[in-house]
């Protein structure tokens, strides 16, 4: 009797449990319909409508980026991180791999992106296997001592991981280096090295990839990499290679003020030093010429709507008093307004 009452209590607090788990999780996957994830969704049907060139893996690429966002927004999560981030940099390093489904998510060689220092990367926002087993996989189970291949597949099999990956990073590095400035972009690519001089000495469109001899990284000369283009001007603005920089899908999703506020943190950026102490970029007080001007928008002509718009708004921030903008804006470290 005593036995038959117990087993009933158990069967009555498991049948408990079991609701209370399932009710809880129905409770996570219902995204709280703030503002912000409504302003995200709203951006991300913008973005979506004008991604027809990327095919149906851009597509896929999106919309893992969106659905990640779209759940960390809600928790708070990456503040200044926006979907036209993670979509622009997927543009940008990864496009070649959208509509491969083999090699969408996986790894690539140096041999095949023409990595400076030799890296193997994963994925369409080409994070290297080093960040992921040293800091960013992490916080999503991936454990340091993880033979690489084992890292490969981990990754591969989850995207949505890649995804979180890279907008933590995103989110670091526009804290620390100021959101979408010279700084703060190149980071993404390679920061120490072209703060340094090592890399981005040439006309800033040229690209940021070097062709090493036999296809070999370790024949690299130091004035080939030099000669080398500007990672983060080509991200903001669009290039030869790819026209549709983070401005233009700023312009998409109708964020005047995120392209305001970019413009301006490039126009007021002023110069970073590497500190070999710290072994990070410091801010100095000289003055950078990293200002946008009409003639940095050549490559979206071929978007005359935009690029006009874009033009009268580049002039407009460069014609503004150069006294500080007054009305509660937070200074980034790196020199530009804050978010």
């Amino acid at each position: 009797m005593i036995t038959r009452m117990l087993t009933r209590t158990v069967w009555i607090v498991i049948v408990i449990s079991v609701f209370v788990s399932v009710a809880g999780c129905a409770r996570a996957l219902r995204v709280p319909k703030t503002a912000i994830v409504h302003d995200l969704d709203r951006r991300y049907e913008a973005i979506l409508r004008q991604a027809e060139p990327y095919g149906d893996g851009g597509a896929i690429v999106l919309g893992v980026a969106y659905r990640v966002l779209r759940e960390g927004k809600a928790a708070g999560k990456w503040p200044v991180v926006g979907l036209e981030d993670l979509w622009a940099e997927s543009i940008q390093e990864g496009a070649g791999l959208f509509n491969d489904p083999e090699r969408r998510w996986g790894k690539t060689t140096a041999e095949e992106t023409k990595d400076m220092i030799g890296q193997t990367t994963i994925g369409p926002w080409q994070i290297t296997v080093t960040n992921v087993k040293s800091k960013y996989g992490l916080p999503y189970g991936v454990q340091p001592d993880w033979p690489d291949h084992k890292v490969y597949t981990y990754c591969r099999d989850h995207p949505e991981i890649q995804a979180k990956m890279i907008a933590d990073y995103i989110q670091e590095a526009y804290t620390n280096y100021g959101r979408r400035g010279p700084y703060g972009i190149q980071r993404y690519f390679w920061l120490e090295a072209y703060v340094r001089g090592w890399i981005g000495k040439g006309t800033w469109d040229k690209s940021v990839l070097p062709t090493a001899p036999d296809g070999d990284w370790r024949k690299l000369t130091p004035e080939m990499k030099a000669d080398t283009g500007f990672y983060a001007k080509q991200l903001l603005v669009g290039w030869r290679g790819n026209p549709r920089g983070l401005l233009y899908w700023l312009w998409v999703t109708g964020d005047v003020d995120g392209i305001r506020q970019a413009l301006r943190t490039w126009r007021d950026q002023r110069v970073m030093i590497w500190d070999d102490e710290l072994e990070d970029a410091v801010l100095t007080t000289e003055p950078g010429d990293f200002a946008i001007h009409p003639d940095d928008l050549k490559y979206m002509q071929q978007f005359p709507k935009c690029h006009a718009e874009l033009t009268r708004i580049v002039a407009q921030i460069l014609e503004e008093k150069e006294h500080p903008v007054h009305g509660g804006h937070s200074h980034s470290r790196a020199g530009g307004l804050g978010s």
